[in-house]
C-alpha cells in the first residue's frame, strides 16, 4: 500500500483545504455502515455521522466509521455535547475527526480542542477538529474563535442560528442571510477555513464567496434523484 494511502485521512482533507479546494461532506442520515459504503463510491470527501439530531448509536459509529476506512473515505461524528466525557467516548471509535455543536464562547472552542488532545496526546492532527457557529453569542465572539489554534472549520449552523436571533429558524430571511455572509467574509479575511450547510443550487455560489467546507444532506441527494426520475418517466414529483 503506498505511504498516502497509510496517512490519516484528516491529513488528507487539510491538503485539499490548503489547495483551496472544497470538502464535500454528507450526512448519512441513517444509522447505516452500508449507506457509507455506497457514499464512499461517489464524490464525497467525508461522511458525516450526526449523533446530535441522527440516531447512531456508539456501536453504529463505530461500523460506520469502519465501512467508511476501509473505503479510504473520512468520517467525521457530531456529538450531542461537546463535552470531555463525550468526545472521548465518540472519538476512540476510529473516526477521522469531530464537529462539535452548542459552542457559545472561545473558551468551549478550545476545550474541544484540548479534548482531542487528550484522546491523542501523541499526534493530534490525525484527528480533524470543526467548530460550529450557531448562535449570536457566538457570531458576537467571533474574533476570539478565530485566535483558537487547532480548529480545521468554522462551520454556520443556519436554523439554530436564526433561533438565536429570533426568527424561529428561518436562516432564509435577510437579517439571517446578511450575519452568515458577515461570518463568512470574517472568517476568509482570517485565512481560516468556513463550512455551511449547502445545496445544489446554492452551492456554487457559496464557493464563489470562499466556503471550503460543503455539507450536504443525503436525504436531499435522494430527494433530488427521486424527483429527476419522476420527471423523466412523466410522473408529477410527490
Amino acid at each position: 500500500m503506498p505511504d498516502s494511502d497509510r496517512r490519516p485521512p484528516a491529513v488528507g482533507l487539510r491538503e485539499k483545504l490548503a489547495r483551496d479546494e472544497p470538502l464535500v461532506v454528507v450526512n448519512a442520515d441513517h444509522p447505516s455502515p452500508s449507506l457509507v459504503e455506497v457514499l464512499a463510491r461517489q464524490s464525497i470527501d467525508a461522511v458525516f455521522i450526526d449523533c446530535e439530531q441522527g440516531s447512531p448509536d456508539v456501536e453504529t459509529v463505530e461500523n460506520m466509521a469502519r465501512a467508511a476506512r476501509l473505503h479510504r473515505m473520512a468520517s467525521l461524528v457530531r456529538v450531542f455535547d461537546p463535552k470531555d466525557w463525550v468526545l472521548e467516548r465518540y472519538l476512540l471509535r476510529g473516526v477521522d475527526g469531530v464537529v462539535a455543536p452548542r459552542l457559545d464562547r472561545a473558551a468551549d472552542a478550545r476545550a474541544v480542542v484540548a479534548g482531542v488532545r487528550y484522546c491523542f496526546p501523541s499526534a493530534p492532527e490525525t484527528m480533524f477538529v470543526v467548530v460550529q457557529i450557531e448562535s449570536a453569542a457566538a457570531v458576537a465572539a467571533l474574533d476570539d474563535f478565530l485566535a483558537v489554534e487547532g480548529i480545521d472549520v468554522y462551520f454556520i449552523g443556519p436554523v439554530d442560528l436564526a433561533k438565536s436571533m429570533g426568527y424561529r429558524g428561518d436562516y432564509l430571511l435577510p437579517d439571517v442571510q446578511e450575519v452568515m455572509d458577515d461570518v463568512i467574509r470574517r472568517v476568509r479575511a482570517a485565512g481560516r477555513q468556513v463550512g455551511i450547510l449547502a445545496s445544489a443550487e446554492n452551492a456554487a455560489d457559496y464557493v464563489a464567496r470562499g466556503v471550503r467546507f460543503l455539507y450536504i444532506h443525503a436525504n436531499d441527494f435522494i430527494d433530488a434523484g427521486a424527483r429527476a426520475f419522476a420527471r423523466r418517466i412523466g410522473g408529477a414529483p410527490g
